[in-house]
């Protein structure tokens, strides 16, 4: 296992002595960007004696300008400590002027912050802010904690100890493996059902959960194939995209992949198409009914495949009224391992949000979670796929 470890210029850098040492001693291999100015405040030769990898600065581009892009391909995590408001900053508002801030914004792996810094620093709105729309898009912090800080004040700022972020590191470390050579399958999005050439019926899905889900399984070690309908979304890094339209292409796109361990079925899938599509634009006074057929259940199909069916079948449930009872009679119906329900009401709108309340159904369990992040509750969806 391999990190990248970013130190920045806090007077916490003295834990990282000790902290790299515990991560080596867990024969965790580990490269180390040092900032220009955390340089000034720290002794390279005695982390170069801790690590088993390299010591980069800035300078370290001038031989090699791809270099904030191959460190963070190599390793399997990116951790951040001690992380200053400054870096934290830089990496919130997109800032890319330094080795550090670079590989950051070019990491395609998961990224942790340890942060320490004065306890009005850490309150101060701004910093705050920045803080909380990183873990929106899923960036993890450990600490701070709550002590007598460096500069003699007491309160919120002081970097957590060196087992706790010890334990943090090896646990994200182990989470990126957990799917490890596991082949997944991931629908999101809507599909579109032509009426004619120019029109079409379909639904207000946006496929965010859907991506964000491919995300984090990708983070997870698992190799997927996205199977798209029409979506304004970039791809995420790793992912086989298969694009389609209609409902129809879409079930034969799952099935051509169905061989899995892993099915997610996160598409908005149309429940019924025209039954006839005409070739030219229907004309406005000839427009006076639509008739239409159900398209096919893709799950159920998949669900009851007998030699290529997911070994794990996952569905969403989109409901606006009996929630519970109608996502169980689903997950029944659908011969799912699991279904995902989407409470749709005035304070879950979801479709086009970057937000998602869900509850996890099993057979035997209801979970339920509050409102957050659609990047956390993909997170949330991965620890119980992991269970079952």
């Amino acid at each position: 296992m391999r990190i990248l470890f970013i130190i920045s210029a806090s007077i916490a850098i003295k834990r990282c002595y000790e902290i790299l040492e515990k991560l080596s001693s867990s024969n965790i291999f580990i490269d180390c960007i040092v900032t220009n100015n955390a340089k000034k405040m720290s002794n390279l030769s005695k982390f170069q004696k801790i690590i088993k990898g390299k010591i980069y600065s800035d300078a370290s581009e001038k031989n090699n300008s791809m270099l904030h892009i191959s460190l963070t391909r190599k390793n399997d995590l990116v951790v951040v400590c001690p992380a200053t408001a400054n870096i934290i900053a830089k990496f919130a508002n997109g800032y890319s002027d330094n080795l550090a801030s670079s590989a950051l914004l070019a990491s395609d792996k998961k990224i942790i912050f340890v942060p320490a810094m004065n306890k009005e620093m850490w309150n101060n709105p701004i910093n705050q802010r920045n803080i909380l729309n990183l873990k929106r898009i899923g960036i993890e912090f450990i600490g701070p904690e709550y002590g007598k800080l460096s500069c003699g004040e007491i309160g919120l700022g002081r970097i957590s100890s060196s087992k706790k972020i010890q334990k943090n590191i090896i646990e994200n470390l182990n989470q990126s493996k957990i799917f490890k050579n596991k082949k997944c399958i991931i629908t999101a999005g809507p599909t579109l059902e032509p009426i004619d050439s120019v029109r079409y019926l379909s639904n207000y899905s946006s496929g965010k959960q859907g991506y964000e889900i491919a995300k984090q399984m990708v983070l997870s070690g698992a190799n997927v194939t996205l199977i798209s309908g029409p979506t304004n979304l970039t791809t995420p890094s790793k992912c086989k995209l298969i694009k389609v339209k209609t409902a129809n292409e879409m079930l034969n796109a799952v099935k051509k992949y169905s061989k899995v361990d892993i099915a997610i079925f996160a598409a908005a899938v149309s429940d019924v198409s025209p039954k006839k599509v005409s070739i030219k634009k229907i004309k406005k006074n000839n427009f006076k009914s639509i008739d239409l057929t159900t398209t096919k259940d893709i799950i159920k199909e998949i669900s009851l495949l007998k030699k290529k069916r997911p070994k794990i079948v996952v569905g969403f449930a989109a409901e606006t009224n009996n929630h519970i009872k109608n996502a169980r009679k689903k997950l029944l119906n659908k011969h799912c391992d699991a279904i995902i329900l989407n409470k749709i009401n005035k304070k879950n709108t979801v479709f086009g949000s970057d937000f998602n309340q869900i509850s996890f159904i099993t057979k035997k369990n209801n979970l339920n979670f509050k409102k957050m992040s659609k990047t956390n509750v993909a997170k949330k969806i991965i620890k119980e796929i992991q269970k079952l």
